[in-house]
């Protein structure tokens, strides 16, 4: 039959059964073929894929903050503010007997204020005496400011008192120096003075 047909079985394929095979030039072409499209590959991934490269280290360490001493990342915090100092130190250092002269006008008198050791913001603290009328009030603390700067309202009078003491919901402020309290009034300029420690209360 093949010498009828003119077909012949394929070089260096013996027992071929009749199937045709890629001559040496086709399988030339076709392991070309296998390369170029591995080549082609490798360039895609290495064109899609992020690269591993020390500025991406380096942007990774900057979110976690720089490298403490003992090489471990440590998050960077800002400074603290300055604490200022606690507001019942304030009144310890104020607690006990002030006094010395002060002015009302034209008018000469002495002033005395004595602060408990119980005395504290919206509290009670002592009493303050004039012996110009003469008055003996209760004072109760309503704040403190910047200085330090204490704030204090009279709240009521005592029965030797005179007549005329008024009560006031504060203004009278006393700031606090190295052993010295000056005076002045929110609610009147022209009262002023200087009163010095002369003792402790209980």
């Amino acid at each position: 039959m093949s010498g009828e047909t003119g077909l012949t079985e394929p070089p260096g394929v013996p027992g071929g059964g009749g199937r045709r095979g890629l001559s040496p030039t086709g399988w030339a072409a076709v392991t070309a073929l296998g390369a170029a499209g591995i080549t082609a590959a490798a360039t895609l991934v290495t064109h899609f894929l992020p690269p591993s490269t020390p500025q991406a280290a380096v942007g990774a360490s900057s979110v976690l903050g720089s490298p403490s001493a003992s090489g471990q990342g440590a998050l960077v915090t800002p400074a603290p503010s300055p604490v200022p100092a606690p507001r019942s130190a304030l009144i310890d250092r104020l607690t006990g007997t002030w006094s010395g002269p002060a002015r009302y006008g034209s008018q000469q008198l002495t002033m005395t204020l004595v602060v408990t050791a119980d005395c504290a913001e919206g509290r009670r603290c002592g009493t303050l005496t004039t012996d110009l009328l003469p008055c003996v009030a209760d004072i109760t603390l309503v704040g403190i400011s910047d200085g330090p700067q204490f704030d204090f309202a009279t709240g009521s009078y005592s029965p030797d008192s005179s007549p005329s003491c008024e009560l006031r919901h504060g203004g009278d402020y006393f700031i606090l120096g190295d052993d010295v309290l000056a005076y002045r009034t929110g609610y009147d300029g022209g009262r002023s003075g200087t009163l010095r420690r002369v003792g402790q209360s209980s």
